[in-house]
């Protein structure tokens, strides 16, 4: 159970790669506002003026919440997603306005984003699939999207890498998020696949 965040991380990264190419998906990017610390990616993928920030959760349901406590449910949902989409959108205000901000790799070299990214997709994805993720993710979570902004994408892994499989190339995967962000009001589904 230690290694399930580096996992869901690391195993969504190397997902997107096949899809993106290996130099486009930078991983764990520290995003500063001066010398302070704003924002993490866990992955983030840029693409022309399209970018893409994924953040990854490893946190389970909890036994309570499988038996169909609300309010337990409710935590262990904002402890997975909603956090992480929170995340996604700091990454996303910082991507606006790259000149107020510093991105920078592992290595702590700089990641250059040059001009303000025109539209984002948010992409949060756990280690578990559980039932109704979708639907949960459409009750549950205070989606605030702007032009450049879009819905996001919540899945697990495997459903991750169902996706990457068959949108094998960087616009068919584009394509999909953004008709997946049109249609995330309208959609009731249980499951993303």
């Amino acid at each position: 159970t230690a290694n399930r965040g580096n996992f869901t991380e690391s195993y969504a990264s190397e997902r997107l790669q096949a899809v993106f190419g290996r130099a486009l998906v930078q991983r764990n990017i520290d995003i500063y506002r001066g010398k302070n610390r704003y924002s993490e990616a866990d992955a983030l993928i840029l693409f022309g003026s399209y970018a893409i920030v994924v953040q990854a959760k490893s946190k389970r349901l909890t036994l309570e919440a499988r038996k169909g406590n609300d309010q337990v449910l409710r935590n262990d949902f904002k402890k997975a997603v909603a956090n992480a989409y929170d995340q996604t959108l700091l990454c996303a205000e910082a991507l606006q306005n790259p000149a107020a901000f510093t991105f920078r790799n592992p290595t702590d070299a700089e990641v250059r984003v040059g001009d303000p990214v025109k539209v984002i997709f948010p992409v949060c994805v756990l280690a578990d699939h559980y039932p109704s993720l979708s639907f949960q993710g459409r009750e549950f979570l205070r989606v605030r999207t702007t032009e450049a902004v879009r819905p996001p994408l919540v899945t697990d892994v495997f459903t991750l890498d169902v996706i990457a499989e068959f949108l094998e190339t960087p616009l068919q995967f584009l394509n999909y998020l953004d008709l997946r962000g049109r249609a995330f009001d309208k959609l009731v589904i249980t499951n993303e696949l």
